[in-house]
């Protein structure tokens, strides 16, 4: 190394000391410091030493504060190897102590060039990018607080391992160069900083105080790029995990980086694809991992790249240089300033103006929007109050408004149709004189962030969904086809949007909403309106944001080539919406439906090539459903479908009976449209015949003359289960071809398992034998019956009971061989499966049709209940009361049970089945220690002994809420037994569906104490439907029936975490647990893992502590769990659109063939527990919907067990010497509840008077009247005559 007059040259060397290596050949400009003459030829001699190269090195790398200086007259600019970027160290002390501030003065213009030449992946774009640093004597001062000038060096062990070829070419110092673009900036800055003229309310609301004076941002290295990049996961390696992986064009996008979603499990995913994606935003995670304030690296780097981005506002970088430089004490006021200066920049007027937006209201409205006079308008948006800001036309998209919400200066665009809801909402709550309620930003879920582009659902080849409109009130998820990029293109519609990139963007089509009823229909000859909700354009055109809030899946099927017109009836009403309304809900399904069917059947037709979704959506910047979505032809989207829905039946005046009577299901054919298209073109128009040709012909059938009625509602013939002679047979062929397997097998599933034209068998033949073996035993079972002399019922009830247990065994034994059996490939082996289910419960319900009674069989419901139940005796002032089972009962008998024979009251369970439970099923269900140590705690109870603690664990705490008696063993067995009677009556043809009045609740029991981390047994001490779920599904060698899927739905207010714990701990293929429930990561807390945190949450609360039993409920772990957690309150459409949308689908795609109800009625309005919104009318919908699955699925078997639910008054009159608050016995007294005679008069209803009249209002509404709808519903749809 040598030294000259003013420069030292260092020789080409290999520098590995600082975290990378790099080949430098430089000639750099150092100041004269100590030990070092400006004139001499050679260093000092006592301080020659210092300046070995290493040293020299080393000294580039020290901290700013750390190097001397000896006067403000010697400057210079020194090139830092280590991060490759230009620094200014002139740094003198600023006079005043107090302030203890530095000037960093710049001087004569000194440019320092460097051409850096890339060696990394992750900048192989730009193989060679030139850096220019200026600095000038022009520039003004900038000051900043001591602390913000002393720069931390970024940690070597953290960079990428990757080189770069730097060369410094000297500049002399004399040698005048134009100003860069970044000093320009600084020096323009200043003709900015005054604020333009906005509304008066907005500058009242938000802080616009002057941004002080900042050091700039320095411009990132390519290091640091580099480093950034790996942090936001940006770049050709994470393509393979998130589509998400490129910069954004302009510079607020890419500032909305700051929430990106980064993937915390690449290992995990690396070897294992199908894992879970585990992800936490860009900022929270920078947080998480900062040592102090002062160390937000990531978010310091993604600042200083949209500072030195083209087109960022000089505004929007004093901001965020300001609060990047800003001194802080701790981690939280950091993430606080990142969040400040975000939301400063989405709201400034001065950022806005510099980006097209006007600020400044208009004297007079401009257009026929209104443009910029409406700024300063309030409104309300997603239940929010909001005001509008700022104006901008946009050429493509039209007018738009900026808003800002007041609650937390949050901002967003609306359009004009949205701004002008917007401001009806505001003036309408003006009107009525109501305040809006300002929550805090937790309580309302938002979705502004959730744009994902890996985002998907099931369906969307056929290109429709169900969305959520903007425009729309109620917010309802309503039936959308999804627009093809080719046809939005073609429309000249592919907007650019200004609220967010149009990659998290797609253009749906909305099938006749509702909610544009006030406007006028747009087809040349509309009907005539039946309501005001029909009078709006049969199909409108949004466009929304992709995420799971405001896009689902479709979940109706189109397989069978119906609409059930039940079964939307039964959706509607979960919406909440005016019946008149309906008409227009009905339209939409029946176009959604016949899009559908043209989807499925074109794509079966042609082949599909396949194409890069992700290119071609990157390509043309779009979304991949735009991509993945159906391109259904144009002459098929112009059909006149006013024209045709105009002449459909008025579902009003069908025999649809009204909305509150029952009826079998209702049908209509689904509109076939290529049928439609084929017939309007030649030679079909010109009047020819039209001759329908299939790709795949139907085999013909042998048709059986029936010797029964026609039966004109049954897949097949059937036979009044009465006896009456003038329908028996007479002739002896005919007695043993009652039936052929032709009446109980598909067209489909004949072809492929009656023997082949030449003779030969096919390989799904045992499929033929056991269905044949099958339908020859009921003919002949039925036959017999029929002709005996004298009917011995008992004998009858046997024989259906061992044709129904045949008839499931061989429904598993096939199945079992379908899947170990080779069939050839153009054979669809799920297709088989269900067709041969389907086949098999035909059979099913026939028999017990055919040999069922009036009170055994086909339309029964049966409800059981017992009396031991009662022995299970609670504290005073527990919800969990003794008084519920009585209450239950009669709930039960309001809806006719016990009043005729389809609906028995069985009140008495055989002691058989109790030592059946505790014997075999109860160790099944719970570990022996668990089942020993209730036992023994409840049998060292005295006899008199009620409301002790029975489920605290050793260190006393938990049992504060499941408290018990003498009885309490007793009373859980009881119920065990009860429900294992019931699945017993249900598969044994006994009848179709069953209700369980028992006590004690059980779905919070686990294998043992405190299931999945909960904090208590929330009122349960053995788990019923576990049980039952078990013995229904253990083979008959051991003692159960024999089932091979078994589905519990929970419909509580609280996560059935015992029922999972028992069932689904790990993945069983015979079980499904479905539960919708109160709670939510965003109202529990988030974890990484399966430990909860500990948090004590209780059953009776729904306090800050999270929601009982906690997080468990929040995910679904596995395939064999279907958690849908509903947020704080359980509303009617919430549980709507998650049945309908998410239960449906995925109980279908089980197919049971026993489904249990773990019934807790605690999410009614007016339970105490206030939780939820219900009315007894909605649980009566969900009853109908799950039992529509069930005749679907498995014949309607259905068992529906208690479980919550406490919305029971006072059942007795209160104590006269109890004690009570002050004047409250000068009041009104409280009314008590009489049960009558379903009351047993030894029993008991204590409570405080604070309780009492908590549940006074229950006298309305309450737990009754949910149980007497919830019966009523089971009753109303078990007939199996019905498809």
């Amino acid at each position: 190394m040598s030294i000259n007059n003013e420069s030292i040259n260092v020789e080409e060397k290999q520098v590995s000391s600082i975290g990378f290596h790099i080949k430098t050949n430089h000639s750099v400009n150092i100041s004269m410091g100590e030990g070092l003459s400006k004139n001499s030829e050679e260093p000092r001699a006592s301080d020659a030493s210092n300046y070995s190269p290493q040293n020299f090195i080393e000294g580039l790398k020290e901290p700013q504060e750390s190097r001397k200086r000896k006067t403000g007259e010697e400057r210079s600019v020194l090139f830092d190897v280590s991060d490759n970027r230009s620094i200014d160290d002139s740094v003198q002390s600023h006079s005043g102590a107090e302030s203890r501030t530095k000037v960093a003065k710049y001087d004569n213009t000194t440019i320092s060039k460097v051409v850096v030449q890339h060696e990394d992946p992750v900048s192989r774009q730009n193989p060679s990018e030139e850096i220019v640093k200026t600095t000038t004597v022009s520039t003004p001062s900038i000051t900043s607080t001591a602390s913000q000038n002393e720069e931390k060096k970024n940690s070597d062990d953290a960079t990428p391992n990757y080189a770069s070829k730097v060369k410094a070419v000297q500049v002399s110092k004399d040698r005048r160069s134009p100003v860069s673009d970044h000093t320009t900036d600084i020096t323009k800055e200043n003709q900015f900083i005054q604020m333009p003229e906005c509304d008066a309310y907005f500058r009242s609301l938000v802080n616009l105080d002057p941004i002080p004076d900042a050091p700039p941002i320095k411009r990132l290295s390519p290091r640091e790029l580099a480093q950034l990049e790996l942090s936001l996961q940006i770049g050709e390696k994470f393509s393979d995990y998130s589509n998400d992986t490129t910069w954004r064009e302009d510079w607020n996008g890419n500032l909305q980086l700051i929430d990106k979603d980064i993937i915390m499990n690449l290992d995990e995913l690396a070897t294992n694809p199908t894992a879970k994606k585990k992800t936490i935003p860009f900022c929270d995670w920078v947080a998480k991992l900062a040592r102090h304030g002062d160390d937000f690296t990531g978010v310091k780097l993604l600042f200083s790249f949209v500072y030195h981005m083209e087109g960022t506002p000089l505004m929007a970088k004093r901001i965020l240089a300001y609060y990047v430089h800003r001194p802080v004490s701790s981690i939280s006021e950091r993430l606080q300033c990142v969040m400040e200066a975000c939301r400063r920049i989405s709201y400034d007027p001065i950022v806005l103006t510099h980006d097209g937006w006007t600020t400044v209201k208009a004297d007079v409205p401009d257009g026929f929007t209104g443009g910029s006079f409406l700024i300063g308008r309030r409104l309300i948006w997603e239940k929010y109050e909001a005001v509008v800001i700022a104006f901008v036309k946009d050429e493509d998209i039209g007018d738009l408004w900026k808003c800002l919400w007041i609650e937390d200066f949050d901002t967003f665009d609306l359009e004009a149709d949205e701004l002008l809801e917007g401001m009806k909402k505001w003036e309408k709550i003006v009107a009525k004189r109501k305040t809006v309620a300002v929550t805090s930003k937790q309580n309302r879920p938002s979705n502004r962030f959730e744009a994902n582009r890996n985002f998907t659902v099931n369906g969307i080849e056929h290109g429709i969904v169900l969305a959520k409109s903007y425009r729309s009130k109620a917010g309802h998820p309503w039936p959308a086809r999804i627009m093809h990029v080719t046809e939005v293109k073609a429309l000249g519609s592919q907007i650019i949007s200004r609220r967010s990139s149009s990659k998290n963007e797609i253009h749906v089509v909305f099938l006749a909403p509702f909610w544009n009823g006030d406007r006028n229909g747009t087809g040349s000859n509309p009907a005539p309106a039946t309501s005001k909700y029909a009078t709006g354009p049969l199909f409108e055109v949004e466009t929304i944001d992709v995420s799971s809030e405001t896009i689902l899946e479709y979940p109706h099927s189109v397989e069978d080539g119906k609409i059930s017109i039940t079964n939307l009836q039964s959706e509607f009403r979960f919406l909440g919406l005016p019946k008149a309304a309906f008409p227009r809900f009905l339209d939409s399904h029946r176009i959604a439906m016949a899009l559908k069917t043209y989807a499925k059947t074109e794509i079966k037709k042609f082949f599909q090539s396949a194409i890069d979704v992700d290119a071609t959506a990157a390509l043309t910047d779009t979304h991949p459903m735009s991509i993945k979505t159906f391109t259904f032809p144009e002459a098929l989207l112009h059909l006149p479908f006013e024209y045709i829905l105009s002449k459909y039946p008025d579902p009003a005046k069908q025999k649809l009976k009204s909305f509150m009577e029952d009826d079998t299901e209702v049908t209509e054919p689904i509109m076939q449209l290529h049928t439609i298209l084929k017939t309007i073109t030649p030679p079909n128009c010109w009047g020819e015949s039209f001759v329908s040709s299939s790709s795949h012909p139907e085999t013909p059938v042998k048709k059986v003359q029936p010797l029964s009625l026609p039966d004109s509602k049954g897949l097949t013939p059937t036979m009044s289960p009465t006896l009456d002679v003038s329908l028996r047979v007479s002739s002896e062929s005919e007695k043993r071809n009652l039936w052929g397997i032709e009446s109980f097998a598909s067209a489909y599933l004949l072809r492929h398992i009656q023997p082949l034209s030449n003779g030969n068998v096919t390989p799904l033949h045992f499929l033929q034998e056991g269905l044949r073996k099958l339908v020859k035993n009921l003919n002949k079972v039925v036959i017999e019956s029929e002709e005996a002399l004298v009917q011995d019922l008992e004998s009858r009830k046997e024989r259906l009971a061992s044709i129904l247990v045949q008839c499931l065994s061989v429904k598993g034994q096939c199945e079992e061989m379908l899947f170990s059996t080779a069939i050839p490939d153009h054979l669809d082996r799920l297709t088989i499966l269900k067709e041969w289910r389907k086949a098999c419960e035909r059979v099913f319900k026939r028999s017990i049709i055919r040999l069922g009674h009036v009170d055994s069989g086909n339309g029964v419901t049966a409800v059981l209940t017992d009396s031991r139940c009662n022995e299970h005796i609670t504290a005073s002032g527990s919800f969990e009361r003794a008084v519920r089972i009585p209450a239950a009962v009669k709930g039960a008998k309001s809806a006719g049970v016990g009043s005729r024979p389809s609906l028995p009251l069985i009140t008495k369970i055989e002691n058989e089945y109790l030592t059946l439970a505790e014997e075999k099923i109860l160790p099944m269900a719970h570990k022996v220690s668990y089942l020993k140590r209730i036992k023994t705690k409840v049998s060292s109870l005295a006899q008199d002994a009620k409301g002790v603690p029975l489920t605290d664990g050793s260190d006393g705490e938990g049992g504060e809420d499941t408290m018990g008696s003498r009885g309490s063993y007793t009373a859980a067995v009881t119920a065990v037994a009860t429900a294992l009677k019931a699945v017993d009556m249900i598969v044994g043809g006994k009848c179709v569906n069953a209700f369980c009045a028992v006590r004690p609740p059980g779905h919070h029991a686990g294998r043992e104490l405190h299931p999945m981390n909960a904090i208590s047994n929330g009122f349960c001490l053995l788990n019923n439907a576990a049980a039952a779920a078990l013995y229904a599904a253990s083979p008959r060698s051991q003692g159960g029936l024999g089932l091979k899927r078994v589905c519990i739905i929970d419909f509580d207010v609280h996560h059935g975490n015992g029922t999972q714990d028992i069932l689904c701990s790990t993945y069983d293929p015979r079980f499904l647990y479905v539960s919708t429930h109160a709670g939510g990561s965003h109202i529990n807390g988030y974890e990484d893992d399966a430990i909860d945190d500990g948090l004590r949450r209780s059953p009776y609360t729904n306090h800050n502590e999270g929601i009982y039993p906690g997080r468990c409920g929040d995910v679904s772990p596995h395939p064999g769990v279907l958690n849908i957690p509903l947020g704080k309150k359980v509303t009617p459409s919430s549980l709507g659109t998650s049945l309908i949308c998410q239960v449906t689908p995925a109980v279908e795609k089980f197919d049971p063939e026993l489904i249990i109800i773990s019934a807790g009625f605690d999410a009614h309005v007016n339970d105490p527990l206030g939780m939820g919104g219900l009315s007894a009318e909605d649980f009566g919908t969900v009853t109908k919907v799950i039992c529509q699955m069930a005749l679907k699925s498995c014949s309607g078997r259905i068992l529906s067990i208690l479980e919550g639910g406490y919305g029971i008054p006072c059942c007795k009159p209160l104590d006269k010497d109890l004690f009570l608050p002050k004047n409250s016995s000068d009041g009104p007294q409280l009314k008590w509840l009489k049960l009558g005679s379903d009351l047993p008069d030894n029993m008991e209803d204590n409570m405080d008077y604070l309780l009492a009249k908590k549940l006074d209002k229950c006298h309305q509404e309450g737990f009754l009247e949910c149980v007497k709808e919830h019966v009523r519903n089971l009753a109303a749809n078990n007939n199996l005559d019905s498809p």
